[in-house]
């Protein structure tokens, strides 16, 4: 972090001390549409990043988990069962039933539902727009933490077009995109854009032999726009994705099993690598294809502009892999997702630059979720000293039959916003938001065939109590539902203090709602009672478990900013700061327990910090862009929070896992962790970027441009439990750019190197599931990467 801070004091010193030198340089105006309305990003009282399509492009930025290294307290990671979003350290964790706290909307059309978070979504694009903090008035729904909006290109009014390639030689990888725009008729416009991208990898299983990422994408956009008059423009756009991600980078990095065998002559954790080696009996694979069709419709009346957005987005995704992580062949399942969503806002925005300027709409939407899994193998004594009891099936003798996840969801909401021009400088803005969600059930699990495992000898029921053991990992609970509404608003002040400052304070709620776990794999209203030898039931049985153990309730969030936006040195260079402070009541969280992970609640939970953010236009050559952030953010109230694996197996000498009065467990006991005071997951303490950019002239016709990027992230936790084990280290990030081109940028040729120190690190850690050992298994980024660029546009 010395190094960083050091970077970016130098910088400030630098931008105040060297007007003289930027006098003749201006920066570029940078636009947005976070309130709806197309204003300045130095005019929008909100704490906001902008990060345009032609650095992404420049970069060869793929996807969303790269492009969050750019911006401080935002994380964006495709873990081990769903992808995580998280804005100032607050997301939602590992659960298919979960939708994300950060809401990811494209083109205004809510992608709340992980896989279609993991697409890589930076195709063709105008810009990205990351939104901190709660949105919860102008957005569809699901924005406790933040908004991600991605505004894709629209066609032209002039025939354009670009195709580029890049290889990088090292890994195999390869990316090639195609863009056509252009008018159709006199009143119609389209646009084509297709992306192939293909990597080889650079991690191997010892086991298998595979290699990977070895990934397969194919991505199109296709896109009209129609103004059959003055005041009425609709667009369309439907986009397809086929996606083929096989042998994820997965290794054990510590394991006190490491080098035993187990009961079959087995080592199940070997550490082999800490970043491009692993091994696993089974090659992880991931199949995802992807179908969107949006039309919006904006038409221009007297008193307002009117806009519908309606739209659909599914995707099929099918998921095999070696749940155990193990090298023996102890537990294994294919997961498939089936989703459709149906949409459609409404929304009337007034011209605007009147006294009361207003918004107001409407927003519905449904979707559909079936999840199913089945297993592959289930023997869980293959991996090792186990945390669960060592349960067994013969698959071959009784094939797995799938599990069951099948919900409805419907939701609406109507919303309004309101802003007081009370004098030339001073504005106040007040708005509200009503919101109504329900959720229909059915959720069924059938473990016919599973038996307990005793040695050599295989048991059907548990000898201490007779309760037959696929009882006690099945259920079925039919016909159920939740529903819940809720309020929420937002009040602004801003006031320009001069031409070139505008300060602002605000107070936001936010709220998602509350939800079944998908996870849950006990057992259901009953366990019946069988022998244990033969499996003959007794014609008795004991209570099981309510449906009321799949819920976890809905979060809410209070928050507080104050902030200030600066033009500086005659409009060369600008500087933002945001000073905030979030409370949080219900936060949903994720931990893994066994085999899967389950849902909860938190108490309550705190993130504050201060984020300042700046560019400067040197010379019309030489720029620069900084952002640093301090984040405290921790549970205010987390009873009951999972225990780590030395807590919970060794509590005399490992203190912490406590009853319920307070008091540390015995050996044998189960309890959870206090963990009030304590960092929530993703939550760095600082995280920084610098970026720069020279252009140097070559002769009268060519120019050689030359970037560098410096991210840089504090250590973090990724796993709920906060074993010190698990804890992700800081990183310095160096990624650089040397592109010669022509004056009018026409052609480009480029060198791109990212991770130029080949930082190791893991974007994800936690622990081996089922396990009583103390083995840890993380997901490591990607080594050192140097790629070839081409780029001619026409």
């Amino acid at each position: 972090m010395i190094k960083m801070t050091a970077l970016t004091s130098s910088l400030a010193l630098t931008v105040f001390g060297a007007s003289a030198l930027a006098q003749n340089a201006v920066l570029e105006e940078v636009t947005v549409t976070a309130q709806k309305r197309t204003e300045n990003l130095q005019d929008v009282p909100i704490s906001i990043i902008a990060v345009s399509g032609e650095k992404i492009d420049d970069f060869a930025i793929l996807d969303l988990q790269e492009l969050t290294q750019y911006v401080p307290n935002v994380t964006i990671n495709n873990g081990a069962g769903t992808p995580n979003l998280f804005i100032r350290g607050v997301g939602s964790g590992t659960n298919a039933g979960f939708e994300q706290s950060v809401g990811l909307f494209t083109d205004g059309v809510y992608a709340g539902r992980g896989a279609l978070a993991a697409v890589p979504t930076t195709m063709d694009l105008e810009r990205v727009e990351i939104l901190k903090g709660p949105q919860g008035i102008l957005f569809g729904k699901n924005t406790v933490a933040g908004a991600i909006s991605i505004t894709t290109a629209k066609p032209t009014d002039e025939f354009e077009g670009m195709v580029d390639a890049l290889y990088a030689p090292e890994d195999g990888e390869q990316e090639y995109n195609l863009v056509v725009s252009g008018p159709l008729t006199d009143d119609l416009a389209g646009r084509l854009a297709v992306r192939y991208s293909s990597i080889d990898g650079w991690w191997k299983n010892v086991i298998t032999g595979a290699e990977g990422p070895d990934n397969d994408n194919w991505y199109a956009r296709g896109s009209l726009r129609w103004e059959p008059t003055d005041t009425l423009q609709v667009n369309v756009k439907y986009e397809y994705g086929d996606f083929d991600r096989k042998y994820r980078p997965t290794v054990v990095y510590q394991s006190d099993f490491e080098g035993q065998e187990n009961d079959f002559g087995i080592v199940p954790f070997p550490v082999v690598s800490d970043r491009d080696k692993g091994a696993g009996d089974i090659n992880g694979t991931n199949t995802n294809k992807t179908d969107v069709f949006v039309a919006t419709v904006d038409w221009e009346l007297d008193f307002a502009t009117f806009t519908s957005i309606s739209a659909y987005s599914g995707y099929d995704m099918k998921s095999p892999g070696n749940t155990d992580l193990s090298a023996a062949p102890g537990l294994a399942r294919t997961r498939s997702e089936d989703y459709e969503q149906y949409s459609q806002e409404i929304r009337f925005v007034s011209p605007g630059g009147e006294t009361i300027d207003w918004i107001a709409g409407a927003y519905y939407q449904y979707n559909n979720l079936k999840i199913s899994s089945t297993f592959q193998q289930l023997d869980f004594a293959q991996s090792g000293p186990i945390s669960v009891p060592p349960l067994y099936a013969d698959l071959q003798q009784v094939p797995s039959v799938p599990s069951k996840f099948d919900q409805d969801s419907y939701s609406w909401s109507a919303f309004g916003q309101g802003t007081w021009n009370y004098t030339e400088s001073l504005r106040f803005s007040l708005g509200v938001r009503y919101s109504d969600e329900t959720k229909d059930l059915d959720k069924v699990t059938v473990s016919d065939g599973l038996q307990l495992r005793s040695g050599d000898d295989f048991l059907f029921a548990n000898p201490l109590n007779n309760q037959l053991i696929a009882d006690v990992r099945q259920h079925n609970f039919s016909g159920l539902s939740r529903d819940e509404d809720k309020w929420t608003f937002s009040a602004i002040t801003q006031w320009d203090a001069s031409d070139d400052t505008m300060l602002y304070a605000s107070i936001s709620t936010g709220f998602k709602a509350g939800g079944y776990d998908e996870a849950y794999s006990g057992a259901g209203y009953e366990i019946r009672l069988a022998n244990p030898i033969t499996g003959e039931l007794t014609g008795e049985s004991v209570p099981g478990n309510e449906p009321s153990i799949l819920n976890y309730d809905d979060e809410t969030v209070t928050a507080f900013e104050v902030g200030a936006k600066m033009r500086l040195l005659e409009n060369a260079a600008e500087l933002n700061i945001a000073v905030f402070r979030s409370e949080y009541d219900n936060l949903q969280t994720s931990s893994l327990v066994g085999d899967v992970f389950r849902v909860g609640n938190a108490g309550s939970s705190i993130s504050q910090g201060v984020e300042v953010d700046g560019r400067w236009q040197a010379t019309e050559a030489l720029s620069f862009g900084a952002a640093v952030a301090y984040l405290d953010a921790y549970y205010d109230d987390f009873t009951g929070a999972t225990c780590t694996i030395p807590q919970a197996t060794d509590p005399v000498n490992n203190p912490g896992c406590l009853l319920p009065d307070g008091s540390n467990i015995a050996p044998g006991q189960s309890g959870g962790q206090n963990l009030k005071d304590e960092t929530l997951l993703f939550a760095p303490e600082w995280s920084a970027t610098l970026t720069g950019r020279f252009i140097v002239p070559l002769g009268d016709n060519l120019v050689l441009v030359n970037s560098l990027d410096i991210n840089y992230e504090d250590a973090f936790y990724s796993a709920l439990d906060l074993d010190p084990n698990t804890k992700n280290d800081g990183t310095t990030i160096f990624n650089a750019r040397i592109a010669l081109a022509n004056v009018d940028r026409s052609w480009t040729v480029a060198l791109i190197g990212k991770n130029l120190t080949d930082e190791k690190s893991n974007i994800w850690n936690n622990d081996v599931p089922i396990t009583n050992s103390n083995s840890y298994f993380g997901l490591p980024n990607r080594p050192r990467s140097i790629a070839m660029q081409a780029r001619y546009r026409f």
